[in-house]
């Protein structure tokens, strides 16, 4: 079959823009649009973990200054970086975790008022809970097994009693794990779900809108995203088929264009695309569209940050050569459920995942990246956000080899200096109705 003249136009463009996204990834990180190049300070080093495998940013202390809490797969370890309210971070504790820490999380699981964390350890299939007291130390509190090699874990209420549950990811248990909370940071024993082989990432989301928590996970093995309904008790229907998912390792899963129905992003792994499909009413395929993003696109993060009400996308570009730059590529969200590119950001070496807050207390969302591989070390960038979907410095805690080293931009909004028990018997199983 003959290409047509707009088949023709349409590859051109992509040509072109794929040209373009390349020039940007290989341009050394700007402030915006135009900006001039960073320069970076002297580092400063800190004992910190090796192999970073997750980050998550919670304010720990209360003092409304979030911290850096980073996972190290290695050293099994879980470390706190506290926050100074001017985006700087230093080390203020490290803990012992599971083997081989995989996913953190934080919520106040015992309904104190102080936020703790919740770690994923797919070396033992165990989730560790570190309860926090409140100035930025945590205790660990007690272990909890799960299904095989455990790889993601969400807080959520899913039996509206406002005592958080635990909902873990399984990767080679192919199931999903639901720990129901009794609210003083303790947990009855897990009741596994059936999920789609290799599951890679979880959501929840009222995806039916009878008012319940609904489950949505992602497959990388059999490219789907799955559906377990909720029945608003803490138990779940058998997995449905929700949307189809080629490219479902890093897959995100939101309310991209305000109609209340979960959309999927598919970052393609081993190309320069990320795709956003759009799903009915009746479970079809709607819109999808494609953008050019970096190279290697590992994973990404919805958020607002232009404040217009309207979820955008970062995604981390891991890149395919061992040591070349990551980069993250900002998509704004519009009202018509289309994105257009914003910023490209230049990172540390391999980017694989992002968590998003206010890190230097200016009302502005930024960005912490997570940068490196299990076997090479890694580094966690803070990117400043200005508010309009723009990010103007960054500062690079680099973390392989043992050593965290901390270095400025002049445009880093003035920088500075900034922080889940062997398993016991399992716990009793939650009353009958």
């Amino acid at each position: 079959m003959r290409a047509t003249r707009d088949d023709v136009m349409t590859r051109l463009l992509l040509i072109a823009q794929l040209l373009l996204a390349l020039v940007a990834v290989a341009t050394p990180a700007r402030s915006g649009p135009g900006a001039d190049t960073q320069t970076i300070a002297s580092p400063k080093s800190y004992d910190l973990g090796d192999s970073p495998s997750a980050i998550a940013i919670v304010d720990l202390n209360g003092d409304h200054r979030p911290e850096i809490v980073v996972i190290n797969r290695h050293t099994n370890t879980l470390s706190v970086l506290l926050n100074n309210g001017s985006g700087g971070v230093a080390l203020k504790s490290r803990y012992a975790t599971g083997p081989a820490p995989s996913a953190v999380a934080a919520a106040d699981l015992n309904r104190d008022g102080k936020p703790d964390v919740v770690v994923a350890n797919s070396g033992n299939d165990t989730v560790s809970v570190f309860l926090g007291a409140g100035d930025g130390a945590l205790t660990r509190s007690k272990d909890y097994q799960t299904g095989a090699v455990p790889c993601a874990v969400k807080p959520a209420n899913l039996n509206r009693d406002n005592a958080p549950d635990l909902v873990v990811l399984n990767r080679y248990g192919a199931s999903v794990s639901v720990l129901l909370g009794k609210g003083d940071g303790t947990f009855y024993s897990k009741t596994d779900y059936g999920a789609a082989s290799l599951p890679y990432s979880v959501a929840l989301s009222d995806v039916n809108r009878d008012g319940n928590q609904d489950l949505l996970v992602t497959s990388c093995f059999d490219h789907v995203v799955t559906m377990l309904a909720g029945n608003g008790d803490g138990t779940f229907r058998p997995k449905t088929r929700y949307a189809r998912a080629k490219r479902s390792c890093g897959v995100v899963i939101g309310d991209l264009n305000g109609d209340g129905r979960p959309g999927v992003v598919e970052p393609h792994r081993y190309g320069y695309l990320v795709s956003i499909q759009s799903v009915r009413e009746d479970g079809k395929p709607d819109a999808q569209r494609e953008y050019l993003s970096g190279k290697g696109p590992r994973s990404v993060l919805a958020a607002d940050f232009n404040g217009d009400g309207i979820e955008d996308l970062a995604v981390a570009n891991a890149g395919h050569n061992p040591g070349e730059p990551g980069s993250v590529f900002i998509f704004l969200g519009q009202r018509s459920g289309a994105f257009e590119t914003k910023t490209t950001l230049v990172t540390g070496s391999a980017s694989h995942s992002l968590a998003a807050g206010d890190l230097n207390g200016d009302g502005k969302l930024d960005l912490a990246v997570l940068n490196g591989s299990y076997d090479f070390g890694g580094s966690v960038s803070v990117l400043f956000g200005n508010g309009d979907g723009a990010f103007g410095g960054r500062a690079d805690y680099a973390t392989g080899g043992y050593l965290i080293w901390i270095s400025f931009g002049d445009d880093a909004n003035k920088g500075s200096d900034h922080e889940v028990v062997p398993t016991e018997k399992p716990p009793e199983k939650p009353p009958q109705k």
